[in-house]
């Protein structure tokens, strides 16, 4: 095995094309998900194409926000120039994401790669979360603050070219800080040397046994371009974990954003971890988890119609903007915080970027739908203000659900 930098060569974006390009629907995406789960082999038909290029599921958890999209590089990935994913395989499984996220989206495989989606470069493996945000060379090198003698540098450069080589490091050099581990370097300069270092990685793992089932494992991946058009980015889908307080509502806006800026239907898959070695990841499509139907239609599942008026308000003595929403009879039917959080998050999804809203947001919005459930579930229609301040449920109630 051998390090990228004895190659005289740049790196070369990895530009694989298949000529089985995986349809776009939900339940396609869900058996092409599994199918690269099961998928084991070595390599991708020949010595120099690692693994990851055909199978396997890469994946990055994310956190969605109004301030920006899931998609995009985060402020520290454009400055290391490396992106943090992991890489799912039934003989590389986790039980746990990163921080006990529970959302985030997929990459196609290269090989499986879109002709009109951007390809992306695997930089190097880790068989745990490396603690990359302190490391240089785009998170794959060594780390500053690393105490181990390799100071966490790459994996060839301290002679450690096997999985079970990376298991006795880690046992007895890292002392529980991540940084002090060291990653395999897997960039296609390397030729048939990128396959057999991410052969050891996924190796390691298997060495580590509950050790690394408990810990996700950790890609670096280059950070792309900022200047990248969304709807060229190579996502197969947005994934949901499907446990108790999952992120499927999380999962759902970022579907509905992505759709609504660049009117591309990318599909919600459940995603569910192992929680034994002995079991395996699965993979679901459930039309009622879409927030957006294939043919590209919003669903309502919770509110079926809502509309923006000016209103004189008795409370200000100002004409206010103010929102007029009907629940459909599931709607109605939601009860407890996670039944009003499941209705707010579809309420957020289809309304909270209209100008209305925006501009006026006093953050009382949830406060008021929660009151309206309280006390006037069943009316035909109620309205929110979205510059109402965000008062305890007591002061709400006091106030008619409309506290000024």
């Amino acid at each position: 095995m051998v390090n990228a930098n004895t190659f005289g060569v740049s790196l070369l974006v990895i530009a694989m094309q298949s000529a089985d390009v995986y349809a776009a629907s939900c339940t396609d995406t869900a058996k092409a998900l599994t199918r690269q789960y099961y998928d084991t082999r070595d390599n991708c038909g020949k010595a120099s194409s690692p693994a990851f290029l055909c199978n396997g599921v890469i994946f990055r958890a994310t956190i969605p926000s109004d301030d920006y999209n899931s998609w995009d590089p985060s402020p520290a990935s454009v400055k290391s120039g490396g992106t943090s994913f992991s890489y799912l395989r039934k003989d590389a499984k986790f039980s746990r994401l990163v921080r006990y996220e529970n959302n985030g989206y997929v990459l196609f495989p290269i090989q499986a790669l879109p002709t009109d989606k951007s390809p992306y470069n695997v930089l190097c493996s880790f068989p745990m979360d490396g603690g990359t945000d302190s490391r240089v060379d785009k998170g794959c090198g060594s780390s500053p603050v690393a105490t181990a003698p390799g100071k966490g540098a790459e994996c060839f450069s301290q002679k450690i070219e096997t999985g079970r080589q990376w298991a006795e490091q880690y046992k007895t050099q890292t002392k529980g800080d991540n940084r002090n581990e060291c990653g395999f370097d897997v960039r296609d300069p390397l030729d048939r040397h990128a396959t057999d270092n991410f052969n050891a990685s996924l190796s390691a793992m298997r060495e580590m046994g509950k050790t690394s089932f408990n810990k996700q494992n950790e890609l670096r991946l280059d950070t792309w371009s900022a200047e990248t058009p969304d709807k060229d980015l190579p996502i197969q889908a947005f994934f949901y974990l499907p446990e108790p307080g999952g992120g499927k509502d999380d999962a759902r806006f970022d579907q509905q954003r992505y759709y609504s800026q660049t009117g591309i239907w990318v599909p919600i898959i459940a995603m569910t971890l192992p929680d034994s070695p002995s079991k395996d990841a699965t993979f679901a499509c459930d039309a009622d988890d879409q927030a957006v139907s294939e043919s590209g239609k919003t669903i309502n599942r919770y509110i079926k119609s809502a509309t923006w008026a000016l209103r004189p308000d008795p409370g200000t003595g100002e004409e206010e903007w103010s929102l007029s929403v009907v629940l459909t009879e599931l709607g109605k039917k939601q009860t407890g915080s996670s039944g009003s959080d499941a209705v707010y998050a579809e309420l957020v999804r289809k309304y909270k970027n209209d100008f209305q809203w925006k501009q006026n947001d006093g953050g009382g919005m949830r406060r008021q739908l929660v009151c309206h459930f309280n006390i006037a579930r069943n009316k035909d229609e109620f309205n929110l203000e979205p510059f109402r301040p965000d008062l305890s449920e007591e002061k709400a109630e006091a106030a008619g659900c409309n506290p000024v």
